[in-house]
């Protein structure tokens, strides 16, 4: 399937399926890079998606974080 076929069918899915599709991406790209989920472990399907948002939440608080200390 390629990518001009799959646009229409992401456009309809809700938000928590589109939120797993992007971990599922992600974990891909991780995978073929070599690099290793902090979680350890790829089970898309286990993990809620609360996790998603709180994990969202550090990461954002921490790159503020850093720019203050940064840039002042």
């Amino acid at each position: 399937m390629s990518l001009t076929e799959l646009i229409p069918c992401l456009k309809e899915l809700s938000q928590s399926e589109k939120l797993l599709v992007i971990n599922f991406l992600t974990a891909e790209l991780l995978e073929e890079s070599g690099l290793v989920p902090l979680n350890g472990h790829n089970k898309i399907a286990s993990q809620g998606l609360h996790d998603s948002f709180e994990a969202a939440a550090v990461l954002a608080k921490a790159l503020a974080e850093g720019k203050t200390a940064t840039h002042g």
